[in-house]
């Protein structure tokens, strides 16, 4: 059971410790200083990764799991190149990272699943979009979040949304082989312009 002293974090709504809290804004201080002043593509997750490697705003060079298969999808190469000048030709391009829930899931958080926890941030994230983030286009980047594709849609949020054959590309997929061909797609999604 959480506890009732603590409070909610703004970037996932869950019970936050005083450690939940550092590490919110440590990353949130990685996040802003690459958010492109004009919007182009807002790539979507569900859930931010536990790993800092796997974390795409991570200020540390080695990159792996989401965070190497975005880097590959904006067609961005780590050879010869440090991670602030791989996240600053990332922002050059317009392109954006963030999650439905901007820390990685506590198992004491008191959800019931990862599924409830981001169906109850979509209305946040849908007021954060349109006041602030304001793309032009959405990618999804979890497959979790193919069922929420339509509350998207009829959420009436601005912008194009960026689909794989009608799903999320799940760049959490275990499948190598399928991953591999979503980067591709999502890499070719990246290169097509907004449609407004």
């Amino acid at each position: 059971m959480p506890d009732s002293s603590l409070i909610l974090c703004d970037g996932c709504g869950q019970p936050a410790s005083p450690e939940h809290i550092a590490r919110r804004l440590q990353r949130l201080e990685s996040t802003t200083r690459y958010r492109p002043i004009h919007l182009h593509t807002l790539l979507l997750g569900a859930v931010s990764p536990a790993k800092d490697a796997e974390f795409f705003y991570s200020p540390g060079e080695a990159h792996s799991g989401e965070a190497a298969h975005l880097f590959a999808a904006a067609g961005i190469a780590p050879e010869n190149k440090n991670t602030d000048a791989m996240h600053s030709e990332f922002q050059r391009r317009g392109l954006f990272v963030t999650h439905v829930l901007e820390c990685p899931l506590d198992a004491a958080s008191g959800a019931a699943t990862p599924e409830s926890a981001v169906a109850e941030r979509l209305a946040a994230l849908f007021t954060r979009i349109r006041r602030s983030l304001k793309p032009k286009r959405i990618a999804f980047i979890s497959g979790s979040l193919t069922p929420l594709i339509s509350k998207f849609d009829s959420a009436q949020l601005g912008c194009e949304l960026v689909v794989n054959q009608g799903h999320a590309f799940a760049l959490d997929s275990s499948d190598l082989a399928a991953l591999s061909v979503t980067v591709t797609r999502l890499r070719e999604s990246l290169a097509v312009p907004a449609a407004r």
